[in-house]
Order: C-alpha cells, then sequence, then structure tokens
C-alpha cells in the first residue's frame, strides 16, 4: 500500500484520537491572584492538546522516514472510517472559522477586526453611561487592541472546534473568555482607570447584551458577571512575575525526539495497530 496514504490515515486519526483525549483535562484552578497570570495559564490549557496531537503526528512522520514509497503495511477499516469521520470535523471547523470572518454582529461595545483591530461602541451604551465610564470602556477596549484579542480569540474557537463533540474543550475556551476580559479589566485599572466606572459601565452593557456576538466584547455573556463586578470594586491585586513557560524552550526539541522515536520505534508501532485493531 502507498506509504503516504497511510501516512495520513495515521495523522488524521492518531493525532485526532490525541486531541480529543487531551481536551478532557480539568480546568485550570481559580484565580487566586492577577488575572493576567490566571490569563496566560488559561492559554496555555487551550493549545496543549493540538501540541500532544502534533508530537503524535511527528512520530508517525518518523516512521514514513524509514518506510519504502509502497509498504507492507494495510490501513485497519476501523482507522479508514475513524479518518473519514476525523475530516469531517475538521471541515466544520473550518466552515464555522469561515461563518465567524464574514459575520458583522452588532455590539453594544467591542474590538473586532482580525487584522486590523476596530473599537464599535453603539450608541445606546453611549446614552446610558457617563464620560467617565465611556473612556473606562474606551481603555478597556484599547487593551483588547493591542493584544490582538479578535485574532486570538478566533484561533481559540478554531482549536475548541476541532475538539468537538466533547464538552472539556468548551468549558476551558468559556473560561478563558471570563479570565480574558478580568485580566484586560486589571491592565486597564494599573493604568489609571477607575474600577468603578469600568464595573458601572458593564452593568450598563450587561442590560443591552445581544446575544454572543463575535470578537472581543466588553462582556462575553452574563455568565461571571458577579465575580467581574467583585473584582473591579476590590483592590487591585499585585501584578505577578513575568515568567517564561518552560514549553517555549522545548517546542523544537520534543517535535524532533518524536521523529526520532518514530524512526527507530515507528514500525513495531504500526504493525501492532495493523494486528490488534479490526
Amino acid at each position: 500500500m502507498n506509504r503516504d496514504l497511510i501516512l495520513a490515515g495515521l495523522i488524521v486519526t492518531g493525532a485526532s484520537v490525541t486531541l480529543l483525549a487531551a481536551g478532557q483535562w480539568p480546568l485550570v484552578r481559580d484565580i487566586r491572584g492577577s488575572a493576567g497570570a490566571g490569563e496566560r495559564e488559561a492559554w496555555r490549557l487551550l493549545w496543549w492538546p493540538l501540541a500532544l496531537a502534533f508530537v503524535v503526528a511527528c512520530v508517525f512522520i518518523g516512521w514514513a522516514i524509514m518506510e519504502p514509497a509502497q509498504s507492507d503495511e494495510q490501513l485497519p477499516t476501523s482507522v479508514v472510517v475513524s479518518a473519514v469521520l476525523f475530516v469531517g470535523s475538521w471541515v466544520r471547523a473550518a466552515v464555522r472559522a469561515t461563518i465567524a470572518l464574514t459575520r458583522r454582529d452588532s455590539h453594544v461595545a467591542g474590538t473586532v477586526g482580525l487584522w486590523r483591530p476596530t473599537i464599535v461602541i453603539s450608541n445606546e451604551l453611549v446614552a446610558r453611561v457617563d464620560e467617565d465610564a465611556l473612556e473606562a470602556v474606551r481603555a478597556h477596549e484599547r487593551a483588547h487592541v493591542r493584544h490582538r484579542d479578535p485574532l486570538r480569540i478566533w484561533l481559540a474557537q478554531i482549536v475548541t472546534d476541532l475538539q468537538w463533540p466533547f464538552p472539556g474543550a468548551r468549558r476551558r475556551f468559556d473560561r478563558w473568555r471570563h479570565v480574558l476580559e478580568l485580566a484586560r479589566d486589571e491592565e486597564v485599572r494599573a493604568g489609571g482607570v477607575d474600577g468603578a466606572d469600568l464595573a458601572a459601565a458593564i452593568l450598563a452593557a450587561a442590560r443591552l447584551l445581544r446575544g454572543d456576538a463575535q470578537g472581543a466584547t466588553l462582556i462575553h455573556t452574563r455568565v461571571g458577571l458577579e465575580t467581574r463586578i467583585t473584582r473591579l470594586l476590590a483592590p487591585l491585586p499585585a501584578a505577578d512575575d513575568v515568567v517564561t513557560p518552560v514549553s517555549v524552550f522545548i517546542l523544537i526539541p520534543v517535535p524532533l525526539l518524536a521523529v526520532l522515536c518514530g524512526v527507530h520505534f515507528g514500525e513495531p508501532i504500526v504493525q501492532g495497530l495493523a494486528k490488534w485493531l479490526p
């Protein structure tokens, strides 16, 4: 059988199964200090299942390096069926990502645009808040612009959709969206914005909330609103020291080690799959 065809089936199935299994990892712990540190932790937790799936794909690539163009292995029927189903899930994620690019939602207040983020504030919200609260909203949205949060949200949505239909990834995504807003709140308060002004604007926006709009909105949903207001009215927590995660230093060595593992041990792995899978 053609080696490249076997490789494609193994990567699609193996990486997808790993992605789904890793996606059931528990949520991040409750925020005990700076929301900025909590947001970074929640962001990494969104992506680590994809990193594990990539490592599995590298193992099969290592096997393919040593395998002749015409392999004596045969893809099990279960792998073929699974690959077709997983490709369908990937197509669904691609369609949803495309729809998100073309949607034009009506925002109470938010930041839209992947490449050139733009701040949008509705006339209704402007009419309901005073100038100090309105400036607090603008500062909050400018923080979203600086961090290119609409693009980050779009990418996180794709990763979440790749783990459909299991709920673990969606819970982590919603958790990150909530902590993201807390982190931007703290950022603008550190820059001089009064937390009470921002809290007033958020409560006014909650009364005008229009479903679940795309982009970095002032409030994602009403879930967690009480926690957010409480934090805004409490003293600003001390900023945590910025620590470069160890994962940054293993992004290159780990895939290389996975390829080498596939070179040396890929053949018995593939043979075992061919023997035990129907």
